[in-house]
């Protein structure tokens, strides 16, 4: 048990220095007029940003020599860049996917995906705001999961910008969340009329009943970054219309045309400027041995389920209007590393990351593999038909997930507020982090000459 939450356990008080649950965040010091540095496309550039997000695979096993993702590899690097030097932020899974939409850092529980406390589901308390804002700017003190609705993610940031429809609550982002609510009371959300739930999540101080895969549910809550905020989940309404079931495959592996990103993706009006790909426990990769069907109706997961996921799945975003616009920008990646102390790389950061004050040390959460700041290099593939040049691998620039949350807060032109009132929230506002740059984009002249080639 952490010293805070001994405290919080025995009534002694801990000085924090911060804000009451509730409040607005405070910024941190803005820098001087010029200084931030934007990624390098300008906003309306990229409309459209698909985040797939598989699971525990490092860069040499996925993307090196004898990778057995063969699509990912013959054919999907072929149409976009490999960014080599991108890692993840810790271990295990739910500290990366927080990261990945909030800037927030670990806390002993998320970093061991919230299934050590018995109460899965339960606040981060208390949930004040740090006092050192400079160092850690955006990030609340405090041990649990569920952030309080002072936090905020890139879906509020994208609602204040570009407000959900009054009527149906549709927003400019979707989760799209693979099995959910195959069983709807084992994933706690409510009946979404195409066929499983929406927003599925414990309440508040339950267990989750989700953490491991059924024979016909393989849905994880501890994959769906947002239902782990109190500013997502407090809104039922827009979380019901927003935090969706992906889809089911039909005939021959083909995407069934009334799953919600099927139907979004019909048209550009209705493709989200943020979306964010969770598939399930066996395509994700995390287990090796399906307790349900891969996207094939075999068995088989790991990186083999992953790459059957993306064959399934790809050739309806590169098809889309949206896509063949060239304004949308496909990130395909993963949470962290592959969890093998007998790897050096596992546990490996870069860009400065910051530990965060509720950051653990390595056993400290439990397991000794719970490990942060550090996720180990993982590699992204970036896929645009306008602003990446195919085919190619940076190998000069370095990024992980908080410097992608930064990226797309800046290509949607999200430039004010957070917590640097530049637009950027949590460690995504840490002072020089790189979003990213012209290593990753072709100029939008670059990309002009070589349309009319």
């Amino acid at each position: 048990m952490s010293l805070l939450r001994r405290a919080l356990h025995t009534g002694v008080a801990v000085g924090l220095g911060a804000l009451v649950v509730g409040a607005t965040l405070p910024a941190a010091a803005k820098g001087s007029v010029g200084s931030v540095v934007r990624a390098a496309l300008p906003p309306g550039k990229i409309n459209h940003i698909i985040v797939i997000e598989f699971e525990n695979e490092g860069y040499r096993t996925t993307f090196g020599p004898g990778s057995v993702a063969t699509y990912l590899n013959g054919t999907l690097r072929k149409k976009g860049e490999l960014v080599q030097n991108y890692y993840g932020i810790g271990h295990f899974s739910l500290d990366n996917y927080i990261a990945q939409v909030s800037g927030q850092a670990p806390t002993e529980d998320t970093q061991a995906d919230c299934a050590d406390n018995g109460f899965a589901f339960a606040n981060v308390e208390p949930g004040t705001a740090d006092a050192n804002q400079t160092a850690d700017p955006g990030q609340v003190d405090g041990e649990g999961c569920v952030y309080p609705s002072a936090v905020k993610t890139i879906a509020n940031q994208l609602d204040a910008k570009y407000p959900p429809n009054p009527t149906t609550n549709v927003a400019s982002w979707r989760a799209y969340e693979q099995d959910m609510g195959n069983t709807p009371s084992r994933d706690g959300g409510v009946v979404d009329p195409v066929g499983g739930t929406d927003c599925g999540h414990p309440a508040i101080g339950a267990t989750d009943t989700a953490e491991t895969a059924t024979a016909v549910d393989q849905y994880t809550s501890r994959h769906d970054p947002f239902v782990w905020f109190h500013s997502i989940i407090d809104n039922a309404a827009e979380c019901d219309a927003n935090v969706v079931p992906l889809g089911t495959l039909g005939a021959h592996g083909i995407p069934s045309p009334n799953g919600h990103l099927a139907r979004d993706l019909r048209s550009e009006k209705t493709t989200p400027r943020f979306a964010f790909l969770t598939p399930n426990l066996c395509s994700d990769g995390h287990d090796g041995t399906c307790a349900g069907t891969n996207s094939t109706g075999g068995h088989v997961g790991g990186l083999t389920g992953a790459d059957q996921f993306l064959q399934a799945w790809m050739p309806l975003i590169l098809g889309s209007p949206a896509y063949k616009h060239g304004d949308t920008l496909v990130v395909i990646t993963f949470d962290e590393a592959d969890v093998d102390q007998s790897d050096p790389t596992y546990a490996v950061s870069c860009c400065n990351e910051a530990t965060g004050p509720n950051t653990h040390a390595p056993g400290n959460a439990g397991l000794a593999t719970d490990t942060a700041p550090g996720g180990g290099q993982i590699g992204a593939l970036l896929l645009s038909p306008k602003y990446v040049t195919p085919g190619s691998t940076d190998t000069s620039g370095s990024y992980n997930h908080y410097s992608a949350l930064r990226s797309y807060e800046d290509l949607l032109g999200l430039t004010t507020g957070g917590n640097d009132r530049e637009g950027h929230l949590g460690f995504a506002a840490a002072k020089g982090l790189a979003p990213f740059g012209t290593d990753v984009f072709k100029s939008a002249a670059a990309a002009k000459a070589r349309q009319h080639k």
